[in-house]
């Protein structure tokens, strides 16, 4: 399924926004000294070098921020400026979302730890990696205590979670029909014979040898059997059947031969960098739309995903001008 606009990327930028929340919340805990070098103030709350510095070091091993460089050496002062004014939003969503009230608070903290251990086959490997990310269990449930306050925060301002109307849903449907599209395929079966090296000699008794197989197949007409007898593709058990596929997913020489074969016919041996192929197509899919029902939901996150960031920059850029805020950075 294709998409105009890229739905990981939007949905990228609320992971982002929440990682930075989780990370802000855990570099104001007791366990981070605060003699560090301070380089912003959201009001009066510091935001130190080492909490800069260690986003800088995530986003560059993600590697998925948009104009961020891998190394965090290399980034210039704006990608710096820019990464710490994700920190000072993070910062200013976390105060904002400490004043929220939640009702069950410590059984949705608990719910929630349990979705996060249910991930790992047991309690010890739960604890491993708690360990290996630098973190104890009373750090993860301030986390997800957090976590799940901004979550409420954002839902009680309509921020996030807000329904997209049905009549976009079905309007972005019909306005992006290749979005929907499924290929062409073809069920396929070959028979793989593989050249005993890579000299002149060796291919030319390869291609000689699959001539005289497929002579054999177009006899016999039991190309199953024949695949199970000789084909060096692991499929050949299954009477070389490759079940359907779309281009691209076999070499550029196989799709050319494959997708111009008609029903029940056998092809000539092919040579792709594999070897030589003897195919016979089975069936035919032409391409088709998914239907709506299918997708509706699909489009229904996409769209959302979108909606909710432009209300969260929104809503940000709202408290940034309530907020006091000091950049120190050099």
């Amino acid at each position: 399924m294709r998409l105009n606009r890229s739905l990981t990327f939007g949905l990228f930028l609320l992971g982002v926004m929440f990682t930075l929340h989780l990370l802000q919340t855990s570099v104001s805990a007791d366990d981070v000294k605060k003699t560090g070098k301070v380089v912003a103030r959201v009001n009066g709350v510091p935001i130190y070098e080492d909490a800069l510095q260690s986003h800088l070091a995530a986003l560059a091993n993600k590697g998925r921020a948009s104009g961020f460089a891998r190394d965090p050496a290399k980034m210039n002062d704006y990608q710096k400026k820019k990464a710490l004014y994700s920190l000072i939003d993070a910062e200013l969503l976390r105060q904002a979302s400490n004043q929220q009230q939640v009702t069950d608070l410590d059984a949705k903290v608990s719910k929630r730890l349990q979705e996060v251990k249910g991930k790992f086959p047991d309690e010890e490997a739960f604890l491993k990696n708690l360990q290996a990310r630098g973190k104890t269990l009373d750090i993860l449930v301030a986390e997800l205590r957090a976590g799940i306050r901004y979550d409420e925060y954002l839902t009680s301002k309509k921020v996030i979670g807000v329904p997209v109307p049905d009549e976009e849903i079905q309007k972005f449907y019909c306005d992006n029909p290749k979005s929907f599209s499924v290929p062409e395929q073809i069920k396929v079966r070959h028979i793989l014979i593989e050249p005993d090296g890579s000299t002149a000699e060796a291919v030319a008794k390869a291609e000689k040898k699959a001539g005289e197989i497929r002579s054999r197949v177009v006899r016999d007409k039991d190309f199953a059997a024949v695949a199970k007898e000789v084909s060096a593709c692991s499929t050949a058990s299954s009477g070389g059947d490759l079940g359907y596929v779309s281009r691209g997913t076999m070499p550029a020489e196989f799709d050319k031969v494959a997708f111009s074969l008609k029903l029940n016919e056998v092809s000539e041996p092919v040579r792709t960098k594999f070897g030589f192929h003897i195919m016979e197509v089975l069936d035919k899919k032409p391409v088709t739309v998914r239907p709506y029902s299918e997708v509706r939901e699909f489009i229904s996150r996409y769209l959302q995903g979108f909606d909710d960031e432009k209300r969260l920059n929104a809503h940000t850029l709202e408290l940034r001008k309530k907020a006091t805020i000091e950049v120190l950075l050099d």
